[in-house]
């Protein structure tokens, strides 16, 4: 037990990975309005402020891209006012300068790493037995091929787990990591079903389990996600990697 990641979805694609007595959280601080997915709730995102269950202590943020479903510069500096935490990984993009939040970054001293083309693929050893490795990939929508976008391959331990967000999977094979044996891999329910039909997908995932998450809650299921993901889990092959999924709120496993 003592070497388990316990992965806690909060909304959307965003995760608390708890490892160790270490606290991660993933796309975890966003609230604008403008798209279709699920929003943190205003009483969640007061509980993160105020450090209540689960949330009394965070020690790393990371962030896939400056989408609105997944990161907010401004809730993010608001969230440094309030909580002090150990280092933040995150996009080097023009809202993150033109929101004041790399100011505020550099003013307070917060350890920070932007990610660009020259941090692509570094490896940043954050804790003894955690570290931090980001890819840099193309956006799945074509409109938004602009916007920088990291895929995470976080290692605990021995346990590596690559979480890909929106990556556009038509063009990422995951070269670079295909022999590395995973213990999980998540992604959204277009890339589950992408990988179920066996087309688009040119790349190989060498892992023991995927994780569906980036999922909208049933009230906000406009699109239908839902029962998509339901008839994509059941033609799932039985000999293909075991999968499971997070979609309601402080749902939860351990890996």
């Amino acid at each position: 037990m003592a070497d388990q990641v316990h992965v806690t979805l909060i909304a959307n694609a965003g995760l608390l990975l708890q490892y160790g007595g270490v606290t991660l959280m993933l796309d975890g601080i966003y609230g604008r309005r403008g798209h279709p997915f699920s929003n943190l709730k205003p009483e969640i995102w007061d509980r993160m402020l105020r450090g209540e269950p689960p949330f009394e202590k965070i020690d790393y943020l990371l962030f896939s891209h400056a989408h609105p479903d997944h990161f907010s510069p401004e809730m993010t500096m608001e969230f440094l006012r309030h909580r002090i935490v150990k280092g933040v990984f995150l996009p080097d993009s023009h809202s993150v300068t033109e929101s004041g939040l790399a100011e505020y970054l550099r003013e307070s001293r917060t350890p920070c790493v932007m990610l660009s083309s020259q941090t692509d693929h570094a490896s940043y050893q954050i804790e003894p037995r955690i570290s931090v490795q980001a890819f840099s990939t193309l956006h799945l929508d074509k409109k938004f091929q602009n916007i920088r976008h990291f895929c995470y391959l976080l290692t605990f331990g021995e346990k590596k787990i690559l979480f890909t967000a929106d990556v556009d999977y038509t063009h990422e094979t995951f070269d670079a990591i295909r022999t590395v044996p995973l213990r999980a891999v998540f992604v959204n329910p277009l890339f589950f079903g992408v990988l179920r039909r066996g087309r688009f997908f040119k790349g190989e995932l060498n892992t023991q389990s995927i994780g569906i998450y980036h999922v909208p809650f049933s009230e906000d299921d406009g699109m239908r996600m839902r029962p998509v993901l339901a008839h994509e889990l059941v033609e799932w092959p039985r000999e293909k990697p075991e999968t499971f999924v997070l979609c309601d709120a402080f749902q939860h496993i351990d890996l």
